[in-house]
């Protein structure tokens, strides 16, 4: 199954002699999904929701280029590269976190690409099954920078537009 595109540690794939609605193959950590061409689920499951975004995003920014491979694709023609989403790409759409440093109990220093930094402390989001482990303080200092946010082992991690409002109300109290 041919690669088309890979970007921030996401493969997407599509297959020869496809059948069904127009779909594309993403893998994430080993984990596997399927994609429409507007980004909607179809099945598998990816954990990280910053991944997904950035799925959808790329998505969305392709629909020419995934329509012409499916195409190529039922015909059994040679498919083409599409290029990946870089860096820029995000930062239009995403605030990215580019450092970050344990501080003690559930506090972390962030800094974002564009300059903003401040302590945040995520106590209050560790709710719910993903974020269980998290309340171990030896789990928790786990986190690191993945896709312009903090993420986890267990696939845990929160939206970097959300940590990027936490952030700058912060710096502003």
């Amino acid at each position: 199954m041919p690669i088309v595109s890979t970007f921030f540690g996401i493969l997407i794939r599509m297959y020869y002699q496809e059948h069904g609605v127009p779909h594309f193959h993403a893998e994430h950590q080993g984990q596997f999904a399927t994609f429409t061409f507007d980004g909607s689920l179809l099945a598998g499951s990816i954990q990280s929701g910053t991944a997904i975004r950035l799925i959808r995003q790329w998505a969305l920014a392709h629909r020419a280029e995934l329509d012409a491979n499916w195409e190529r694709a039922r015909a059994g023609t040679q498919l083409e590269a599409i290029p990946p989403l870089s860096q820029e790409d995000v930062m239009e759409m995403l605030p990215t976190v580019v450092k970050a440093d344990y501080l003690g109990d559930y506090l972390v220093a962030i800094t974002f690409a564009d300059g903003t930094s401040a302590t945040v402390n995520f106590e209050d989001w560790l709710d719910g099954p993903v974020f269980e482990p998290l309340k171990e303080p030896e789990y928790f200092r786990r986190f690191f920078i993945e896709a312009g946010t903090l993420a986890w082992p267990n696939g845990a991690d929160i939206a970097p537009e959300t940590l990027y409002q936490r952030a700058r109300a912060g710096a502003a109290a």
